[in-house]
């Protein structure tokens, strides 16, 4: 049996960062949108140690970090704990895909891929994306990360999916039920 504690353990150390870059994260789109977020992913906000698999700890794998209360729209904080070039690819998980994708259309699923420099992009998992991923137009890297080969889906910087941070913030904004456009 795979050790599931594995990359938990490896990331533990980068934890509080992390959990800063989703704080931080949610105060701004909170405080530009006036909507409140509530952490529901696993690990969100914390810098504990979690361990066990998400479904020991009452969540689902690749689940969305917050929700948008009063609203459908689920938000999914990432991003390198390195700096990269504006132009490289962001890199997004396959778990955190495939959630997305298995809440479709209920939920309203977004990456918000935040960037050491002060840049916030996104990419809203919709079923125009999921189109282009089932079609195999993002390919699948394995690099080698804090020792050992990582699975990430590459979505390139200039792809028509992602998107300025102003998009999430618009698009919170305008929210209505659906059915009420």
């Amino acid at each position: 049996m795979a050790d599931e504690n594995y990359w938990k353990r490896q990331y533990q150390p980068l934890r509080h960062k992390a959990g800063e870059r989703e704080k931080t994260t949610a105060q701004i789109i909170q405080d530009l949108t006036g909507r409140k977020l509530k952490a529901v992913g696993l690990g969100a906000e914390s810098e504990g140690f979690l361990p066990g698999s998400a479904a020991s700890q009452g969540h689902e794998r690749g689940g969305a970090d917050y929700a948008v209360i009063g609203t459908d729209i689920y938000l999914e904080v990432t991003g390198p704990n390195v700096t990269v070039p504006l132009s490289d690819p962001l890199w997004l998980r396959p778990d955190k895909i495939a959630n997305a994708r298995s809440h479709f259309p209920e939920r309203d699923t977004w990456v918000v891929h935040c960037l050491q420099r002060d840049t916030i992009r996104v990419v809203q998992l919709d079923e125009r994306f999921f189109s282009a991923y089932e079609r195999g137009k993002y390919a699948t890297v394995h690099p080698i990360i804090r020792g050992a080969p990582e699975t990430y889906v590459a979505i390139p910087a200039d792809d028509e999916s992602v998107q300025d941070f102003a998009a999430l913030i618009d698009h919170i904004k305008s929210w209505k039920p659906r059915g009420h456009e």
